[in-house]
């Protein structure tokens, strides 16, 4: 059997003079307290046996693995190990009872390798080693962590151990070998059928010309139906909307006349009054001495009715005025004679201007923003809205508008946007409780300086509800309210303002009235006198009156020849159109001479009931599409025979190709069941392993399976129970017992695929003293079947070595004592 004899390290890490370990058949322990360099002697196996990777050697750089001296210790010049391994048995291909494997690295990192004594390449002595089933990868050298990290594996990376172990990469070799196998026949399958499509193409071409020759013939007997329905369908039309037409042009030429009629009798009337309006005026002229007077009344007559009207005017402005300080009074107080009644009612907390104090500077926006809000009652519960909407029904006093504050929750803002004074709701003050109601009415309402701020908030920041100091509003839509606002007392409106100006048109009134007095005394003292004057007044009134008349004759007149001229011009419209069908109709007689023979089968064709520009639309399509078909190829339905022999046999050529293709992926199926066979040959026997070596380590169950059975891609799941415990998976296992699983694991892996010795680095340091002796047990039972070297600082597991190396730190630099034990 092939065994460690000893190892020699020089130069290596903390190791500068070189210093020899013997191991002897059985179980050694190399300890030593922390940073004594114990693990170093583990790396120096990783070392020799050609690892590289940063993680085995601790080191990121090979340089790194020389001796790097100190101030009292020169740095090395290279690290050189050496295993001296015993031959007996001729496993490894060398005619030697001892071999011995070197590896030196130089400052520059350059590595070299010995075996036997003659210089030798990395893979050389990898490939010596594997025949005796030492190998860098194998799973006979467990690092520091390598239980835990057998722990904190997934699945899928426990169940790539088992992969590892099975030598499945044999198969995988063949599958490959039989992918590119694959790769070639599917190239000469893509050959041929480029070529098979190719022939296709050509095939579905004359295929083509041969369907289109039928197509052309049918399209033909087709058109000629469908011409001959179209033009009967359109002759059909045009008869009735030429008939239909004739009955429109004489309603329209009654409507003439009547207008015509109206005209004359109007023309009349306009001649009668401007007769009339001579002779009033020669009458005038013959008294023109009179005229003057005649001038004073009338104006007299006239100044007294503007002041009448203005009176009029102004008591109707007293009226609105009146009516806006009772509005405004009530406003003010924010109070209708509906929300007084039910100020008292239970629950009614009282007007929402009530609740709220606006600081001086914010009494205009608080204003605008909450408009009619300001009046609506504030009550505790949604029940207390509806008692006082019943109250103010059965007693009909009117309508309020209520908040009940149980249903007015708490929103979440949006930022405030920046230029911006605060959210109105936040800038009033309020009693907490008050908050939800406060933020329905000017929660949603951004606080700006001015009209200008507000503008460039929403061009730069996006859409908000933005009042100005000064009561301009942009709405969330884009709407702009604002201009000049007249403030008044608290935050109402000024009635001071209205009651002056009613003041103001009283005392106009007043005067109005005395001028108006004065002015009729005088008109009533030239109505006194000579009737001439009186004669002229009414003769100028009439002279008016005709005048008003003739002016709104002239404009009925108008407005008939408007009706009239509107009823020749649609009337004539008319006549166009009987025109234009008249035309059509006979052109469209004349073509359908063509077709009367065939009106017996348009007509069980069912294509009348398409309609005159469907008929047209499929005419134009089928004669479009013998446009597009061009010129037809009558011989290519024979040629489409010939072809499609030829195009047959061809494939069948492209067929015997595919099932080549067939049977190098059946070949593939095949080594991936010859692959899933030994895997799970593998899997079954290292279960097998995990359970004996779990009962022998805890006298517990255990069990191996794969996350999804049959499933070579899912995970390993690792399954134990110690002793009265439910199975669990490892992952649910406390840290002791995952350990102990761990350990029973890594041990039935090696147990499957034997190695001739075993190096742990500290892998018992999660153990606890129950643990440890169950683990030295087992280890002690496997020590007579192959080589065990630990490194720990375990007493229970140094107890029961059969020899035990201490290492030590001095200066430095690392030192091997061996140490004699007692015999119990």
């Amino acid at each position: 059997m092939v065994r460690v004899e000893k190892l020699v390290m020089e130069g290596f890490k903390s190791f500068k003079r070189k210093a020899s370990i013997p191991f002897p058949e059985g179980f050694s322990v190399v300890t030593g307290p922390n940073g004594s360099g114990k693990t170093n002697i583990a790396d120096a196996f990783y070392f020799v046996l050609g690892s590289g990777a940063a993680r085995s050697l601790r080191a990121k750089k090979a340089h790194e693995l020389i001796f790097q001296g100190n101030a009292k210790k020169n740095a090395s010049e290279y690290a050189k190990v050496t295993m001296h391994l015993s031959n007996n048995s001729r496993k490894l291909p060398l005619d030697d009872d001892t071999v011995t494997v070197t590896r030196r690295v130089n400052k520059a990192g350059i590595s070299t390798y010995r075996i036997g004594g003659r210089i030798s390449t990395k893979q050389e002595v990898m490939n010596i080693l594997s025949q005796a089933s030492i190998t860098l990868d194998g799973h006979n050298m467990i690092q520091q962590g390598d239980v835990t990290r057998i722990v904190e594996m997934n699945p899928v990376e426990r169940r790539k151990i088992i992969d590892e172990i099975a030598g499945i990469t044999e198969y995988d070799e063949k599958k490959e070998k039989a992918l590119k196998e694959l790769e070639k026949v599917a190239d000469k399958v893509r050959e041929a059928e480029i070529v098979l499509e190719q022939k296709d193409e050509i095939m579905q071409k004359i295929k083509s010309e041969r369907d289109a020759a039928l197509e052309y013939k049918k399209l033909q007997s087709m058109l000629k139906l469908v011409v001959g329905a179209g033009i009967l369908k359109n002759l059909r039309s045009l008869e009735k909307k030429l008939e239909s037409s004739e009955k429109g042009t004489t309603g329209k030429e009654d409507d003439i006349d009547k207008f015509t009629a109206e005209i004359k009798e109007v023309e009349k009337k306009i001649n009668v009054f401007e007769e009339e309006m001579e002779g009033i005026t020669e009458k005038v002229l013959k008294t023109s001495t009179l005229m003057e007077e005649a001038g004073r009344v009338s104006d007299l007559q006239s100044r007294i009715e503007m002041k009448k009207e203005r009176i009029k005017m102004n008591e109707s402005e007293i009226g609105r005025i009146t009516d806006m300080v009772e509005s405004l009074s009530t406003l003010d107080k924010r109070e209708s004679p509906a929300v007084k009644a039910v100020l008292d009612n239970p629950g009614v907390e009282g007007t929402f201007s009530d609740l709220v104090m606006v600081p001086p500077n914010y009494k205009i926006a608080v204003e605008v923003a909450a408009g009619g809000h300001l009046g609506d009652v504030v009550v505790e519960r949604n029940q207390h809205a509806v008692d006082c909407v019943n109250y103010l029904k059965a007693n009909k006093i009117g309508r309020a508008r209520f908040l009940p504050m149980d249903r007015m929750a708490m929103k979440a803002k949006p930022d405030l946007p920046k230029g911006s004074i605060g959210w109105l709701s936040d800038l009033v003050h309020h009693d907490p409780k008050y908050t939800g109601i406060v933020n329905f009415v000017l929660g949603s309402t951004v606080c700006a300086k001015n009209i200008e701020t507000a503008k460039e908030i929403t061009e730069k920041q996006g859409r908000y509800r933005i009042v100005t100091l000064d009561g301009d509003i942009i709405e969330k839509s884009g709407a702009v309210t604002g201009g000049f606002y007249k403030k008044g007392s608290g935050t109402g409106p000024n009635i001071t303002q209205y009651l002056d100006s009613r003041k103001e048109l009283e005392r106009e009134n007043e005067i109005l009235r005395i001028d108006l007095d004065e002015l009729s005394k005088e008109l009533e003292s030239l109505k006194g006198r000579e009737g001439n004057v009186e004669s002229i007044t009414k003769l100028e009134e009439r002279r008016m009156k005709i005048g008003r008349e003739v002016e709104a004759l002239r404009e009925k007149k108008d407005k008939l020849f408007e009706k009239r001229a509107s009823v020749q011009e649609e009337s004539g419209k008319i006549s166009v159109r009987q025109a234009r069908y008249e035309a059509s109709i006979e052109t469209a007689r004349m073509d359908w001479e063509r077709y009367r023979e065939m009106e017996k089968e348009i007509e069980e064709s069912g294509l009348l009931g398409s309609g005159v520009t469907e008929l047209a639309e499929k005419k134009e399509h089928m004669i479009s599409r013998m446009d597009e078909m061009g010129p037809i190829n009558l011989k290519a339905i024979q040629e489409f025979e010939t072809f499609k022999e030829d195009f047959d046999e061809f494939k069948a050529k492209v067929d015997k190709v595919l099932e080549e293709k067939n049977s190098i992926e059946a070949t593939i199926n095949d080594i991936e069941e010859k692959k899933r066979t030994i895997f799970m040959s593998t899997m079954d026997n290292v279960a097998k392993h995990f359970r004996d070596t779990y009962t022998e380590l805890t006298g517990g169950e255990s069990d191996l399976r794969l996350g999804e059975a049959n499933d070579l891609d899912s995970g390993l799941m690792i399954f134990a129970s110690p002793p009265g415990k439910r199975l669990l998976s490892i992952d649910s296992m406390s840290a002791g017992e995952k350990t102990l699983t761990a350990f029973a694991f890594l041990f039935a892996i090696q147990n499957c695929k034997p190695a001739p010795f075993y190096v742990f680095d500290e892998s018992d340091s999660a153990l606890d003293k129950s643990n440890t002796k169950r683990v030295v047990d087992l280890i002690k039972r496997h020590s007579k079947l192959a080589q065990f070297i630990l490194i720990s600082h375990n007493d229970q597991l140094i107890k029961e070595a059969d020899q035990v190396y201490g290492v030590s730190m001095e200066h430095g630099e690392s030192k091997i004592i061996g140490i004699q034990l007692p015999d119990n």
